[in-house]
Parts: structure tokens; sequence; C-alpha cells
């Protein structure tokens, strides 16, 4: 008998032995799946978590490596894997400690999966009081994106007592979606969830005599007055085309009180002058254009209710829950759709190779890019991304492509030595496939103008100016007889941007947000307008995006504006 306990002891102890390896495996793989997520190294941290996942694992190991699974599915777009294991995780684990983090990334996975209806009601199980912002934050981002109103008023029926959902709808009307038929639900909304009247008013424009716009820029004044030197040249050189824009719509019968604010690259400073009570008046703010200064003034302006628009940034995200905030730019995001409905159109092959860069720009284009082909019906047969520090060869990345039948190669990457890679692997094969690259390959000095001739290279160039248009031949005279200076890009920017503010309040009139105009033919710009035709909305951003080619030496516009 007491041998038996004795070997019972054994037994017992040789397994306590194995689960307490068996445990520090588990850890050392757990950490590992850590490292590898926050490398950004995804598909090898889902291999690498997966195993724990399943009940061999502890409780909190298993949940731990659930959601470590699921931010690396999420950040790989694979948001059906994502889904999937988040449920694992919330059904299996309701207990675990982070539990609500989970149900924060389903909900987040569930709208870019286009289920709202899942993803509020995830979005409502979050009992921490601490993520209630975010949650709110969340839910007016993905809200202010959805193009389809009954889905809305679905969605609203559903949760008939949510005061974001109720924000953003009747931030959605005012900004387009608005008609006589919604009168009633607009007051009721307004009335239920304590909301500014003035949204009862915003529903038409109110035309004026004149109108106010202020210019938040870094002016550097001092007591000496306004200090010039390189670091703000381009603000002076900005102002000087509002200034001149100003001219030109008065002589038009547009007038335009301008109203500028020296807020240097100072978040307090920026913060005085958007307080200041007089900004009230004001039908449009210019600027600040430093980006930490642009977003905390985008604040302030949703409270105020004040509309704004960003003069140089590409980064949609500044507009991020703030309906009263425009872009002058076509964002990089919509640059890579327009840059995808142009290639569906125009080439007869309905496929795609897209090569892009390691950069955040880079990456968002091209993704954009790839989601908006297939979206139109394109294939994208090969998605590669490259990183342009540590070499570039395109006869790698390129070499399985059987570039004959291809209908558009996109390589997106500015760096000198993917544009040079790239012409000598098309030369070499003596390729005539349509090939979409940014426009700063038309300024590599290693390249000639002539082989980018030869080959079938397409420009998407948001800034283009004609130098052989007779208004920029005309302007640059005019400039240069009141400033002894040629007008530089940041003039013609300045120029655009208060022409086309200008001329849209004074044919719509005063609205907040703004109403404004389908794309149409800038002065010097190739187009400017903030109407999506394939969705019926307004965006914030500016939606065209210029397409040139090279012909015989010369640049060609391939989708003019009209």
């Amino acid at each position: 008998m007491r041998k038996r306990i004795v070997l019972a002891a054994a037994v017992f102890a040789f397994s306590l032995n194995l689960q307490a390896q068996s445990n520090a495996e588990q850890n050392t793989r757990l950490q590992n799946g850590k490292l590898l997520v926050d490398q950004q190294k995804y598909q090898l941290a889902m291999t690498e978590l997966l195993p724990l996942t399943t009940g061999t694992s502890s409780d909190a190991l298993a949940a731990d490596a659930a959601y470590l699974y699921s931010v690396a599915a999420s950040k790989q777009k694979n948001w059906a894997e994502a889904d999937r294991m988040l449920n694992q995780l919330i059904t299996q684990y309701p207990t675990w400690a982070n539990i609500n983090d989970a149900r924060y990334l389903l909900g987040q996975v569930l709208f870019e999966k286009k289920e709202y209806l899942r993803a509020l009601n995830a979005l409502q199980t979050i009992t921490s009081a601490e993520l209630q912002d975010e949650v709110a934050a969340m839910k007016r981002h993905y809200m202010m994106l959805l193009t389809d109103k009954n889905t809305f008023q679905y969605l609203l029926r559903q949760f008939s007592d949510d005061a974001t959902l109720a924000r953003a709808y009747a931030d959605k009307l005012v900004s387009g979606w608005y008609t006589s038929a919604d009168k009633t639900q607009l007051e009721d909304l307004v009335r239920k969830f304590n909301l500014n009247r003035s949204y009862l008013q915003r529903t038409a424009a109110i035309k004026k005599n004149e109108y106010n716009v202020a210019v938040m820029l870094p002016f550097n004044v001092t007591e000496q007055g306004v200090q010039v030197d390189k670091r703000n040249l381009f603000v002076t050189d900005f102002y000087a085309g509002i200034l001149s824009a100003q001219d030109s719509l008065q002589k038009q019968g547009a007038r335009i009180n301008l109203f500028p604010y020296d807020t240097s690259n100072d978040t307090a400073q920026v913060r005085q002058v958007m307080e200041l009570p007089e900004l009230a008046s004001m039908d449009l703010i210019i600027g600040p254009v430093f980006k930490v200064n642009s977003a905390f003034a985008s604040k302030i302006a949703k409270e105020r209710n004040l509309n704004m628009v960003n003069p140089f940034s590409d980064d949609l995200d500044i507009t991020f829950g703030n309906p009263f905030m425009y872009m002058m730019e076509t964002s990089l995001a919509t640059q890579g759709k327009r840059a995808a409905a142009y290639a569906y159109q125009a080439f007869p092959n309905k496929t795609a190779v897209v090569v892009f860069d390691s950069t955040p720009n880079d990456t968002t284009f091209a993704g954009n890019f790839r989601r908006a082909y297939i979206a139109l019906g394109g294939k994208v047969v090969a998605y590669q991304k490259i990183n342009s520090k540590s070499g570039a060869n395109m006869s790698s990345a390129l070499g399985n492509v059987n570039l004959k039948d291809l209908g558009v190669l996109v390589v997106q990457s500015s760096a000198a030595n993917v544009s040079n890679s790239t012409v000598s692997f098309l030369e070499q094969r003596a390729s005539k496939v349509p090939v979409l690259v940014p426009s700063a390959w038309l300024e590599m000095n290693q390249i000639s103008l002539s082989q980018l001739d030869f080959l079938e290279m397409y420009f998407h160039y948001p800034k283009y100016i004609d130098p052989e248009n007779s208004n920029v031949q005309q302007f640059k005279r005019a400039y240069a007889r009141k400033y002894n200076l040629p007008p530089s890009n940041f003039t013609y920017s300045g120029f655009e941007l208060m022409n086309y503010y200008g001329k849209q309040l004074q044919e719509k009139g005063y609205s907040a947000p703004l109403k404004l105009s389908p794309v149409q033919p800038g002065v010097f710009y190739q187009g400017i307008g903030y109407f999506n035709s394939s969705t019926g909305q307004q965006m914030q951003d500016n939606q065209y995006l210029p397409i040139l080619k090279l012909e015989n030496g010369r640049l060609l516009v391939m989708n003019p504006a009209f």
C-alpha cells in the first residue's frame, strides 16, 4: 500500500513538472506573439498565437492570445478572422479582465465589415466608463462615413436613445441629406437630445452681401513687424495668393473681408484665437496649417459650429468626427480611389498589380486603390509592399508577373531607386503595360522624359498647373509687376483656395457645414470639387485627381474636369 502511495505521489509530481514546463513554454510563445505584433509582423504573430487560443491553455493565457491574435488579424484587415476570434474570446472567457477591450475591438472590426447593427450592439455591451468617450468617437466616425440614408434611419430607430447617433444623423442631414420631409424628425432630434438650435437654421444657406474669412497662419509677427525668413516664406506667398483672389473676386462682385490672425506654431495661441467671440461672425476659417494645431483648432471649431479649411494637409484623418472641417487637398485615401476609378475605366484589361513602398502615405494610397479597384469589378493579381530604404529590386517584385496581359501596373513610391529600377525593368522587356506612378517621377534626374515618354507612364499629379495655360501666364505677369517676384506654388494654392471658397459663399450662401460644388475646373488647378458622384454625397476633401501622360514630350491631362 505504501509503495502505491509513493508511486502515485511520484506520478503527480512528474505531471506538475510537465504542466509548469508547458506553462513556461506557452508564456514564452505568448510573449513572442506580442513582440511580433509590436514589430508589425502580423501574419507571423497570428501563426505563433493561434495554438494558444485553444482550450489546452489556461483561461487567462488563451484569452490574452486570442486578443493579440485578433489585433494582428485586424491590422492585416482580415476582418472576418478577427471577428471570428473575438467572438470566440467573448463567448468562452466573458470574465476576462480586459473583456471591454475585446468588445471595443469587435465594434471596430464590425464597422469595417459594414455590419453596423452588430457593431453598435457590441459597443453597447461595454461597461467601462473610461472607454465611453472612445466608444462615442468610434461610433461617430463610422456613422459619418455611412452613405446610405435608409440604413442610418433604421439604425437610429433601433438605438433611439443613442445621443451620438442622433448628433451624427443631424450632422448628416445638414451636410446634404436634408429634404423638407426631414423637418419634423430634425426638430425632434434637436429637442430630445438638446442639440444646438442652429441645426434648424443650417438646412438652408443664408445669402449675404459680404462674407467674413479668418486666416490663421504663422505670420511670425513681432514688435518689429512680420519677420520673413525661409521658415515662413511659404506663408507670405500663400497669403499673397489669398489677397490676389480677394481682389479678383471683388471685381466679379463677390466681397470677401479678410481677418488675418498670427498663430505661430503655438497651440496656446491657436486656442486664444479660436475662442475669440468675434470668430462667431466668420463664415470660414483658413488654417491653421500645422497638423497638431489644425487638429486642436478643429475640436474648438466643431464645438462652435465654425467652418474651417486646412490648405495643405492630405491626411483625411484631420476631418475625423468634424463635419465643419474641409481639406483643400485631395487626400491620399481619395487619390487612391480616384486613381483606381481611372485605371478601371481607361484600360481594357481589368487586372492590376500594385507595388508600394512601406511609408504610411504610400501604404494608404495603395490600400485605397486596391479596395476601390476590386469594388469596381477589377482584380488585383498581386499586391506587394517593398522597402525602398533597404533596396528596390523590381525584378524580384515583378519577375513572376505577366506584363503582356496586365491591365495596369501601379508603383506607388517616390524613391529614386524604385523609379530607376522600375524603368530599367520595363525597358529591358520593352513593356508597353500602362504604369501608374506619382508625379515625383517627372522630377527624377536619373530618368529622362524621353524614357518616360517611351513607356506607357501615367502620373497622378494632385496640384498640376499647366505652364502654358493663359490664366497662369497672365497671373505670372501681373504678380511679377506687383511684387518683383514670380509666384510660387504656394501663391497659386492661396489663390485657388480663396477663389473657390469665395465663389461658393457668393453662389450658395453661408451655411454650417458649407454647401460646396461638384468638381469643376479651377483657375490654375485642373479641378476642384467636393461632391462624390458615385455616392451622391458631399465630401470633406477635394474629389478630383488629375491623371497625366507624356505624349511627344508634352504632359496631357487624361481626365479633364468639365
